[in-house]
């Protein structure tokens, strides 16, 4: 009886991950789109598009893992390889939105006024 629970529970978490995945997120993601830039029924307010964003991302994230891991414990090949393409397409949108806002540090400033170095001819006044 719990084999049989256990079964349709995973099925049932499975289907209902996908469904969240292909269309709520991206929903989510153009809601906040609409939010921050005012149009339609948007307020324009970016910090209410931020929580929208935030929500979206942790769901785009979250769900691919998780299911991952109930389709591998309940060997479930065909939701392993969705799944799995799921986690590798948001490993490379994080990768790019981390190359994307961490930059190199800037080099450190010249000097702005007259330094004499040794060894060499002075060009100080």
């Amino acid at each position: 009886m719990w084999r049989d629970f256990r079964d349709v529970a995973a099925s049932a978490f499975l289907a209902l991950g996908a469904v969240v995945l292909l269309v709520v997120v991206p929903l989510m993601f153009f809601q906040g789109a609409l939010t921050a830039s005012g149009l339609w029924a948007g307020s324009g307010d970016p910090v209410a598009a931020s929580v929208i964003f935030t929500w979206a991302s942790w769901l785009g994230v979250g769900i691919p893992v998780a299911g991952v891991v109930v389709s591998a414990t309940t060997r479930r090949r065909g939701w392993i390889w969705f799944y799995g393409g799921c986690v590798v397409v948001v490993a490379v949108v994080v990768a790019v939105r981390w190359a994307q806002t961490h930059h190199a540090p800037p080099p450190p400033p010249e000097p702005n006024h007259c330094v004499e170095r040794s060894g060499g001819e002075s060009d100080c006044p």
